[in-house]
């Protein structure tokens, strides 16, 4: 007869990763400057002042360092790494579509 296993069922509660928070808060900030920085563009359809400019670059270093805190997250033992994924994910999306927009302008 085969032996039966056991299912072991942990309760410890495990706690998100600081790097990985601060990368899902960057990442966050970055796609929704991103966002609204686009749409503030096509509303003055394309007379912006410099600020947009400032705030963009502001949005691309913060892409980066989400990017940045969300692979230091991976680091940290017995954490969640939800937030280190989710904030990798989404700084680097933010980052890919501001490196586009900064083609696009170039271009």
């Amino acid at each position: 007869m085969a032996k039966r296993q056991r299912q072991v069922y942990s309760f410890a509660e495990k706690k998100y990763s600081a790097n990985g928070v601060a990368s899902t808060v960057l990442g966050l900030i970055a796609a929704v400057l991103l966002v609204g920085l686009l749409t503030t563009a096509f509303l003055l359809k394309g007379r912006a002042n410099t600020w947009i400019g400032a705030l963009g670059f502001t949005g691309i270093v913060m892409a980066c360092c989400g990017l940045r805190y969300g692979f230091a997250g991976f680091k940290d033992e017995c954490r969640s790494y939800f937030c280190s994924r989710f904030g990798t994910i989404v700084s680097l999306l933010s980052l890919i579509g501001w490196f586009f927009i900064v083609c696009l302008g170039l271009a």
